[in-house]
């Protein structure tokens, strides 16, 4: 289970987060509450993760707190 990330924010695109980690590039949907509070591209965050595995995709949540 991947249960945070601290990368560089590569592209921004609502609902989509691109963020790079140690040259892996994860992309990671976002809640609106989180994608408008993510600081600009360039930047580092660490943010919390959820990963929903199916049987056709493998989806990666991304929030900005542990409780969202």
């Amino acid at each position: 289970m991947i249960g945070s990330l601290v990368g560089l924010i590569k592209e921004k695109k609502p609902s989509l987060l691109l963020l790079e980690v140690n040259g892996v590039g994860y992309e990671i949907d976002a809640p609106m509450t989180t994608f408008y509070i993510l600081p600009d591209i360039g930047n580092e965050i660490e943010i919390f993760t959820h990963l929903v595995v199916r049987d056709d995709a493998h989806l990666l949540f991304g929030f900005a707190t542990e409780d969202e």
